[in-house]
Order: C-alpha cells, then sequence, then structure tokens
C-alpha cells in the first residue's frame, strides 16, 4: 500500500488520470438515478396531488404550492 502511495505522490496526473474514469462511472450512476427515477416520481407525485385535488374539488392553488399537502408530520 505504501508503494501505491509513493506512486501516486511521486506522479499525480498519471494518479488523476488513472482515477477519472472510476470517478467519472460514480457520476454518471448517481446522475442516472436521480434523472431517471427521482425527478419523474417526484413528479408523478406532484401530478397524482393535482388530479386528486381537481376531482375531490380541493383548491388548485393548495396542490401546486404545497406539492407534498398529504404528507403529515409531527417533527416540524
Amino acid at each position: 500500500m505504501n508503494k501505491i502511495k509513493n506512486l501516486m505522490v511521486s506522479y499525480p496526473l498519471v494518479s488523476f488520470i488513472i482515477i477519472l474514469p472510476f470517478s467519472l462511472v460514480v457520476v454518471f450512476i448517481v446522475l442516472d438515478v436521480i434523472i431517471n427515477l427521482i425527478i419523474p416520481f417526484l413528479i408523478a407525485l406532484w401530478l397524482t396531488s393535482w388530479i386528486y385535488a381537481l376531482i375531490v374539488g380541493f383548491s388548485i392553488k393548495k396542490s401546486m404550492y404545497e406539492p407534498f399537502w398529504f404528507v403529515r408530520s409531527n417533527k416540524f
């Protein structure tokens, strides 16, 4: 382990070039999960609450300004 550490300290540019593809893969995976799963889920949840409020007869402003009004928490 000390040999690798000494090599990395001696050649920082080579170390960065070797590490870059792995960190790039991690960033792509995280962004893929955020863009393809989390954002569509939040938009669908907001749209569902908007349609529910429209059908039931609640104010549409409430569902626009408070998109998660149906979730109640006693923590706050």
